[in-house]
């Protein structure tokens, strides 16, 4: 295949039918529609084939197949918590999961640990996605529909109710407008991205006001009440379905985002910080997708200890 850019939504596309068929669970008709996605388009084609790429990277480690892997992630993600009545995901804090716990934390309804990704239907219909190290708490009443984000990232689909919905952080909040869109809030800076619809984002700090976020679109605002407006890649909603994906990404960026779902200490050296990722890669066992960079990549894994690991060029 051409070594042509794949472009981002192609590349998200060809990650998540690559989890939905690793699912035992697959019906003619879905196959079908597989390959008219496949047959749209070259970058289509292009996405598919770098997503084949790592899964013969997988299959070359003396470990479990990245199909296997997927077709786990399938399963869970197809048993879906119905109500809160199971939803309320108590996991135990440890000194790894929550180094710094923020205020108001104890009172989080759903929270998850270290790589942990849950996903639950909310009572109004909405479907709720929590990435790891997340905590959130739920008001609803018969006249709104609050989510206070205490850490963490969350993603949500709206369910149309006439009540108003908010999300809400220590640094601002987001008012979805029948909408489908994340919520980050991490390294002191709250980040929105909205796929679907619209959302008002406003700030705890400074008298900007709300700005109306559109679909494609995404902000970040800081503690200071600083605003930016990044061009926030649609990948980054691939950890629903416990894929972390990249398309010619920096390798220092990746593994900063890779360290999010690890216990202990990730750091790499600033030599192969630029280096460039392309791939779809299962979070199911972080030390598998370490194992693939060293095979793919001109690095090493040094493990210091299980807890604490560095990325070095292959050189040194």
């Amino acid at each position: 295949m051409s070594n042509a850019e794949v472009s981002e939504e192609a590349l998200e596309h060809a990650a998540r039918w690559f989890a939905f068929l690793g699912d035992g669970d697959v019906s003619d008709e879905d196959r079908e529609r597989w390959h008219r996605w496949l047959a749209a388009s070259a970058d289509n084609q292009r996405a598919w084939d770098k997503v084949e790429r790592i899964d013969r990277a997988f299959h070359a480690m003396p470990v479990k197949s990245v199909g296997d892997i997927l077709s786990d992630a399938g399963r869970r993600r197809r048993r879906l918590l119905r109500g809160l009545g199971g939803a309320l995901f108590l996991a135990p804090l440890g000194w790894w999961g929550w180094r710094q716990r923020p205020a108001g934390l104890g009172r989080a309804d759903l929270r998850t640990a270290v790589g942990e990704i849950h996903e639950v239907t909310l009572p109004d219909g909405s479907r709720l996605w929590l990435n790891t190290r997340s905590a959130v708490s739920l008001d609803f009443n018969a006249d709104h529909r609050l989510l206070r984000l205490w850490a963490g990232e969350l993603y949500l689909e709206t369910a149309r109710d006439a009540r108003p919905m908010r999300v809400a952080t220590a640094l601002g909040s987001a008012a979805p407008l029948g909408t489908a869109f994340g919520v980050r809030l991490t390294d002191g800076r709250l980040r929105v991205r909205v796929d679907r619809g619209r959302v008002a984002v406003s700030s705890v700090v400074g008298d900007v006001g709300e700005r109306l976020v559109e679909a494609g679109q995404g902000v970040i605002v800081d503690g200071e009440g600083r605003w930016e407006n990044p061009r926030l890649p649609t990948e980054e909603s691939a950890w629903r379905d416990n894929l972390l994906v990249a398309n010619g990404r920096r390798l220092g960026d990746f593994l900063d985002e890779l360290a999010r779902y690890r216990h202990g200490v990730l750091r790499y050296d600033q030599s192969v910080a630029d280096l460039k990722l392309s791939g779809g890669f299962p979070l199911d066992d972080t030390d598998r997708i370490l194992q693939v960079l060293e095979a793919t990549l001109p690095v090493k894994v040094t493990r210091l200890t299980p807890w604490w690991v560095k990325v070095e060029s292959a050189s040194r």
